[in-house]
């Protein structure tokens, strides 16, 4: 995630994005979810959609190798959690991140009726981001951000899928 590209963004900016955002997640994103996702598992926005077809996506993901930042200290470049980090996702799967983003997104959003599309506040990580709000004490769900942390970490085999599982119960029960 580049967070520099979102901070330096506008506010119109943000909201340009998020509205392009939206747009491809409705029709590109459901295009490649449509052709990614078997016909047994059902595509309806529900909660228990949520985990198959997350994982189905994920399976799809590809990466390549990226070098290592040669500004960070030695002591970091040398774990093995860095080390494992070491890719981004490819042209063709950064498509698919993005409309597992969606999916995750709009399922929340089209779910719970208290909940919507919106830019996250400045003053968070999440700042100028698509998010969800309306969950509890504020929180702000940056769809992009959980699925690129999520499929990166089962990726780099610091998690096993499991931890969409977790991640999807964590939503529901601690902020919904």
């Amino acid at each position: 995630m580049k967070f520099s590209f979102f901070e330096a963004l506008s506010k119109e900016e943000a909201q340009e994005y998020l509205d392009e955002f939206l747009l491809f997640g409705g029709n590109r994103g459901m295009e490649i979810i449509n052709q990614i996702i078997p016909f047994a598992v059902d595509i309806d926005f529900s909660l228990d959609s949520l985990k198959p077809i997350l994982k189905t996506l994920l399976a799809s993901v590809k990466t390549i190798p990226r070098a290592p930042d040669e500004t960070l200290p030695e002591f970091i470049r040398n774990t093995e959690e860095y080390k494992k980090n070491l890719f981004e996702f490819n042209e063709t799967s950064k498509s698919v991140v993005l409309a597992a983003a969606y999916y995750l997104g709009e399922t929340f959003a089209k779910r719970y009726d208290h909940l919507s599309w919106a830019i996250g506040n400045t003053e968070f990580a999440q700042g100028n981001m698509p998010v969800v709000t309306g969950f509890r004490y504020k929180v702000e769900m940056a769809p992009i951000l959980i699925i690129e942390n999520l499929f990166g970490r089962v990726i780099s085999e610091m998690s096993d899928e499991s931890t969409i599982d977790v991640a999807i119960e964590s939503w529901i029960s601690k902020f919904v």
